[in-house]
């Protein structure tokens, strides 16, 4: 079922996102939960619906910002940057306008069949999801983690996995939100520059 927004929401959220985004892609090691408690800050009760537009603005906001400083500076603040750098260098090709307009273009396309897909096969999966064993899915995910950890980074990449993910658990033991522990990334990061 199509969820139709009252525009006065849906301008809220969007503008919102749009602000808090930018702001946060704009210092490094915040990401789009900082930005998401930024606009509830300025913006009150969303709702459901309302939230997941910010989160939908937030992100296109990151992604456009994060376009234009591996234009401007050559660096990559996401994963998904650094995919579409090693793209454009497996071609041998530099960042220019023309590379940038492709990639927009191209995620605006895999957007619009994203978006169709999931109305599609969200139906199907919600009628699915609880014949599921839930307790053996996530158990089956944890393992997969390890083993791809293990594989690919070896011990040290296991011990950072073990710190990081005590780490997580913090958070809901002291009851703040998990974004509190974005500290662990932003205080080297900022020692790192002043020093």
């Amino acid at each position: 079922q199509v969820v139709k927004l009252r525009w006065p929401l849906l301008a809220k959220s969007l503008l919102s996102g749009q602000f808090s985004g930018w702001l946060t892609s704009m210092f490094p090691g915040l990401g789009a939960s900082t930005a998401a408690i930024l606009a509830l800050q300025l913006t009150k009760k969303l709702g459901d619906h309302g939230f997941m537009v910010l989160m939908g603005s937030i992100n296109t906001v990151n992604f456009i910002l994060s376009m234009v400083t591996l234009y401007s500076l050559n660096k990559a603040r996401n994963g998904s940057i650094i995919a579409i750098q090693k793209t454009a260098s497996f071609f041998q090709t530099d960042i220019i306008i023309p590379v940038i307009i492709i990639f927009l273009l191209a995620t605006l396309v895999a957007g619009t069949i994203a978006a169709v897909l999931a109305l599609k096969i969200g139906k199907l999966f919600s009628r699915h999801i609880s014949k599921i064993n839930y307790q053996l899915l996530l158990s089956s995910i944890i393992a997969f983690i390890i083993l791809l950890t293990i594989l690919l980074t070896g011990p040290i990449g296991l011990l950072v996995l073990i710190i990081s993910t005590a780490i997580g658990f913090i958070s809901p033991i002291v009851k703040v939100t998990r974004t509190h522990a974005m500290g662990c990334l932003l205080l080297p990061v900022i020692m790192y520059f002043i020093l």
